[in-house]
């Protein structure tokens, strides 16, 4: 905005005004990308293991569902959590046990390429119960319709997505600099 009023000046001349005004539209185009690209560096984890699970992450779409909850528990492995594998028939809605702090909780894994609806909510607040778990989670990267959102509210079940996955790598990652700090 501020070159355009400075190139509008009557005094400056048609050539010499668009030359100001495309140095200094490169000029901040150039301002922009360095922040970006220097913001993304900085997010980007850096540790062996934090890069591994993001790197997985990036994946997640390709994965089935027998991978994605490998990934998932894989990733609270990571985070120092104790983890069982419970997927597959029979499960009863629950695809890990993880007992952060001690607690048991039942983890519900959905890599749907949509949100995910009512119905893994259902499972894991019925397979907590049925798993002796004080808490239950589901994790799906593509998010949550409003009926499942209202459910997990009223039920108290927990709901994660990709930005939730994002944050437990960079967990893992400052876990891993500040175990190799003490080392």
């Amino acid at each position: 905005m501020v070159l355009l009023i400075f190139v509008s000046r009557s005094d400056i001349g048609l050539i010499r005004g668009i030359r100001i005004l495309f140095g200094g539209t490169l000029l901040v185009g150039t301002i922009v990308a360095v922040v970006w690209v220097a913001w993304h560096l900085w997010q980007k984890p850096t540790t062996p293991t934090a890069l591994e699970l993001s790197r997985r992450f990036e994946a997640v779409r390709s994965m089935d569902g027998a991978r994605f909850e490998v990934f998932v528990a894989d990733l609270f492995k990571a985070m120092g959590h104790r983890t069982l594998l419970c997927g597959g028939t029979g499960d009863q809605g629950v695809d890990i046990v993880v007992n952060p702090r001690g607690r048991r909780v039942a983890v519900q894994c959905k890599n749907h390429s949509g949100p995910v609806g009512n119905k893994p909510v259902q499972e894991v607040y019925a397979g907590a119960r049925h798993h002796r778990c004080v808490e239950a989670w589901v994790v799906a990267p593509a998010g949550y319709t409003r009926g499942a959102l209202d459910l997990a509210k009223s039920t108290g079940v927990s709901l994660y997505d990709a930005n939730t996955i994002r944050q437990w790598i960079k967990q893992v990652d400052k876990l891993e600099q500040e175990h190799a700090d003490e080392t």
